[in-house]
C-alpha cells in the first residue's frame, strides 16, 4: 500500500467514528429524542422535538412510549401527524431540517391505531378520545388492515354515550377510506330501527356511501331517501355522488312509476300516505292524507344530474295532481311540481317539449301557487321566448303580466324577472320603465308626504324626547355617582324621579309622530325599491344588447382573474378572493353610459352604491344565464367561472352553480378542486350556509377528490 493511501485510510476511521458520534447527539437526529422517551422526565419534551423534525422513523418509539405513558391522545396526535404523507413544500414550511418530500408511513402506525381502537376502554374518555382519533385517522390512511379495523369499530353497540363516539367516527372513516368492502355494513346501519331522537349513526352512514362513490351504494340511498326523509340532504349529495348513470336511470324509472323496488317499498310501508309523524302516535284514519313523495324526491334528484335525458319523466309526473310531498305535525309541505319545474330549470334550455310545458304552467295552468314558479323557470327552459302565446310570444305575454296593476303580485313579479332575462330589443325596454315611472312617482308622493307635517311634528317631538332622556340620564347618573338608590341623598332620588315622570309624559307622544312619518318615509322607500327593480330587469336586457351572442364579452361582466402574486419564496400567493362590488365600482361609469343609451328615463346618476350593485348583479345573472344556453360552446369562459365559483354573493353563487354543468364536462377535475375551495371559505358563514350545500350538491357532480394530486409526494 502507498504511503497516500495509507495516510487516508488513518484519516477515514477517526472520520467516520466521529459521524456515527454525532448523530447519536444530534438534535436533528430523530434517534437523539427516541431515547428519551424512556425517560419520565424527558418523555414531554421527546415527543415535542419529535413532532418538529417529522421524521417518520420515529413512529415505533413513539407507539412504546403511547403505551408506558397510559395512552394519552397527546402521543396519538404526533403519530399519526407522522403517518401522514407530506409534500416537499409542507415539509420546508412546517419541519426543522427536513425539507423533502415524505411518503405515508400508515404501515408504520396501523398496529398502534389499530390498538386504541379494539383495546378501548368505554370508561375511560381519554382511551375514549385516543379511539375516536385512531379510527379518524384510518378513514384517511388507505392501507390495507384499516377496512377491518373500522368495521368492527362500526358494529359496536352504542349503549354508553361514549362509545357512540368511536361508533359514529368509524362508520364516517369508512366513507373516507372508499373500499367498497364497506358497502354492506353501512347498508345493514342503515336498515336499522331508526329513531328521530338519536339519528347520529344512519346518518353518518348515508354520508360514508356518498364519499366511497360506488353504483353499489345506489339501492339502499334510494330507499333511505323515502323511508329516512330526514336525511334527505345527506342522501342527495350520496347518490350524486355514486354514480350518474345508474342515478339517473333509477330517477327516470320513478318518475315513469316503472321501478318495481320503489313501488314495492312504498305499498309495503304505505309511503305514499302521511299518517303522522315518525316518532309519534298516528292519526286517526280520517285524517290521512296522500303525499307525492315518491316524484318530489326524485325530481330533486334528476334536476342534480343535469341531463336532458330525465324530461320526459319529468313531465309525465308534472302532468299528474299536484299534491302535497310530504306533511309536518299535519301542515302541507311543496307539491312535487315545486321540486319537478326546478329540476327543469336546473336541466335549462334544449328540449322544446319542456319549453312548452312549462309556458302552459303559467299562461293556461289553474294552479295559482305554481304560475309564478312556472313563469321563472320559463326564462331557463326557453331559449328566447320566442314561443308563441296566442298572437304574440312567450315575452310579449311575460310583458302583459308585468304591466296589468290587476294580476297577482307575485306572478307579476316573476313575470317581470323573466321578461328582463329572455328580451334582448332596446324596444322592449320602455314596458318596464312605465312601471317604474308609476313607481316613481308613487315614491315621490309619499316622500314629499313624509317631509310635510309627519316630519315636523317627528323632529319637534325629538328635541322634547332627547331633552328629557338627557335630563333623566343626568340624573341617574347623579344618583349613582352618588352610591346608588339606597345611599344617594334625598335631593338626588327626588330629581331622579322627577325626571323619570316628565321622559315618561313625552316618550308616547315622541313614539307616535316617529310611527306616523316612519310609515310614510318605509313606504317611499318601498316604491323606490319597486321603481329600482323594474329598472334592473332594464339593465338585464341591455347586457343582452351589448353582448348579443358573445360568450367572452358576457364572462367580462363577472370579476377577472388576477394577475398571480408572488411571496417572499418566490411560490405563488393564493388568488384574491372575487370582489363583484369593486369590480362594479370600477366599470359603473361604462355601465351606466350604456344603460342611459338604451332608455334615457333611467336616473342612473341618482343611485345609490347598493343601487349600482344591484344592477351589476342582475347583468352577471343575464350575462351567465346566456354563457349556460350556449353550453359547450362557450368552454372558454369556464376559467372565469371557477375563479369567481367562490364569491360570497348569492345570486352570482346560485347563477355560477347552474352555468357549470353546461360548460364543462362531468370529469372536469378542476372544476371539482375550486368548488372544494369554495366550500372550505364558506365553512363557519350562516349567511351561506345553504348556498354551502347547493355548492356541496354540484361538487358531488364533478370528478375527482379534494387532495388526490397530493396524496403521493
Amino acid at each position: 500500500m502507498s504511503l497516500r493511501r495509507r495516510q487516508l485510510s488513518v484519516l477515514i476511521v477517526p472520520i467516520a467514528a466521529l459521524l456515527l458520534a454525532g448523530c447519536e447527539g444530534d438534535k436533528f437526529y430523530y434517534g437523539t429524542h427516541t431515547k428519551k422517551l424512556e425517560d419520565p422526565n424527558e418523555v414531554e419534551r421527546a415527543v415535542t422535538e419529535l413532532e418538529r423534525l417529522g421524521d417518520n422513523r420515529a413512529i415505533p418509539a413513539l407507539g412504546k412510549a403511547w403505551e408506558r405513558q397510559g395512552r394519552p391522545d397527546t402521543i396519538l396526535k404526533v403519530i399519526i401527524d407522522l403517518a401522514r404523507p407530506l409534500t416537499e413544500e409542507e415539509a420546508k414550511a412546517n419541519f426543522k431540517n427536513n425539507d423533502k418530500a415524505r411518503p405515508a408511513a400508515w404501515e408504520m402506525a396501523l398496529p398502534i391505531l389499530t390498538k386504541a381502537i379494539e383495546e378501548v376502554d368505554p370508561a375511560n374518555p381519554r382511551s375514549i378520545e385516543s379511539a375516536r382519533l385512531a379510527a379518524e385517522a384510518l378513514g384517511h390512511s388507505k392501507v390495507n388492515g384499516a377496512l377491518d379495523v373500522l368495521v368492527a369499530a362500526a358494529n359496536k353497540p352504542t349503549d354508553r354515550q361514549e362509545v357512540k363516539q368511536l361508533r359514529g367516527q368509524a362508520i364516517l372513516s369508512l366513507g373516507e377510506l372508499g373500499d367498497p368492502g364497506a358497502v354492506s355494513v353501512l347498508n345493514t346501519i342503515i336498515r336499522e330501527e331508526f329513531n328521530p331522537a338519536k339519528p347520529e349513526m344512519h346518518g353518518a352512514a348515508i354520508i360514508a356511501l356518498g364519499k366511497i362513490k360506488t353504483p353499489m351504494a345506489i339501492p339502499v340511498l334510494i330507499e333511505s331517501m323515502y323511508r329516512l326523509p330526514f336525511f334527505f340532504k345527506q342522501v342527495r349529495r350520496s347518490l350524486v355522488a355514486s354514480g350518474g348513470e345508474d342515478v339517473l336511470k333509477r330517477m327516470i324509472a320513478i318518475l315513469e312509476g316503472t321501478d318495481s323496488e320503489v313501488n314495492a317499498l312504498f305499498q309495503e310501508n304505505s309511503l305514499d300516505t302521511y299518517k303522522g309523524d315518525v316518532g309519534k302516535d298516528p292519526l286517526p284514519q280520517a285524517e290521512w292524507q296522500k303525499v307525492s313523495a315518491k316524484d318530489y324526491y326524485a325530481a330533486i334528484i334528476a334536476g342534480d344530474l343535469y341531463d336532458q335525458r330525465a324530461v320526459p319523466a319529468l313531465l309525465k309526473a308534472m302532468a299528474r295532481p299536484a299534491i302535497p310531498a310530504y306533511f309536518v305535525d299535519s301542515a302541507p309541505g311543496p307539491v312535487q311540481h315545486n321540486a319537478i319545474l326546478d329540476a327543469l330549470r336546473k336541466i335549462g334550455h334544449g328540449n322544446p317539449d319542456a319549453t312548452q310545458a312549462v309556458l302552459a304552467v303559467w299562461t293556461t295552468g289553474t294552479v295559482a301557487d305554481i304560475k309564478p314558479i312556472a313563469a321563472n323557470v320559463y326564462s331557463f327552459v326557453s331559449k328566447d321566448g320566442s314561443e308563441k302565446v296566442g298572437t304574440g310570444s312567450g315575452v310579449d305575454a311575460l310583458g302583459k303580466i308585468a304591466e296589468t296593476n290587476e294580476a297577482d303580485q307575485t306572478l307579476r313579479l316573476e313575470a317581470s324577472v323573466a321578461y328582463g332575462r329572455l328580451a334582448r330589443a332596446k324596444e322592449r325596454i320602455p314596458l318596464l320603465m312605465v312601471q317604474a315611472k308609476k313607481y316613481k312617482e308613487a315614491s315621490d308622493k309619499a316622500q314629499k308626504e313624509a317631509n310635510g307635517p309627519p316630519k315636523a311634528a317627528y323632529e319637534k317631538q325629538k328635541v322634547i324626547y332627547d331633552a328629557a332622556k338627557a335630563s333623566l340620564d343626568e340624573a341617574k347618573a347623579a344618583v349613582a355617582r352618588k352610591g346608588g338608590p339606597n345611599k344617594a341623598p334625598v335631593d338626588l332620588i327626588e330629581a331622579n324621579t322627577k325626571a323619570k315622570v316628565e321622559f315618561d309624559k313625552v316618550k308616547d307622544p315622541y313614539t307616535a309622530a316617529k310611527a306616523t312619518w316612519k310609515a310614510l318615509e318605509d313606504k317611499a322607500k318601498a316604491y323606490r325599491g319597486y321603481q329600482r327593480l323594474f329598472e334592473t330587469h332594464a339593465a338585464r336586457i341591455e347586457i343582452a344588447m351589448h353582448c348579443k351572442d358573445n360568450a367572452d364579452c358576457y364572462a367580462q361582466t363577472l370579476p377577472a382573474i388576477p394577475a398571480v402574486e408572488k411571496d417572499e419564496d418566490g411560490n405563488d400567493k393564493p388568488l384574491k378572493t372575487p370582489d363583484v362590488n369593486g369590480k362594479c365600482k370600477a366599470d359603473w361609469p361604462a355601465i351606466s353610459k350604456r344603460i342611459k343609451e338604451a332608455n334615457k328615463d333611467i336616473e342612473v346618476e341618482k343611485y345609490t352604491d347598493e343601487e349600482k350593485l344591484e344592477v351589476c348583479i342582475a347583468q352577471i345573472e343575464r350575462a351567465l344565464l346566456e354563457i349556460s344556453k350556449m353550453g359547450k360552446k362557450a368552454s372558454s369562459t369556464l376559467p372565469v367561472l371557477l375563479y369567481n365559483v367562490s364569491s360570497d354573493d348569492r345570486l352570482v353563487r346560485q347563477s355560477i352553480l347552474l352555468t357549470l354543468p353546461k360548460v364543462a364536462d362531468r370529469n372536469c377535475v378542476e372544476c371539482g378542486q375550486k368548488l372544494d375551495a369554495a366550500i372550505k371559505a364558506g365553512q363557519g358563514k350562516d349567511a351561506l350556509r345553504e348556498l354551502n350545500f347547493e355548492t356541496q350538491v354540484l361538487r358531488s357532480y364533478f370528478a375527482g377528490d379534494a387532495g388526490d394530486a397530493a396524496e403521493a409526494p
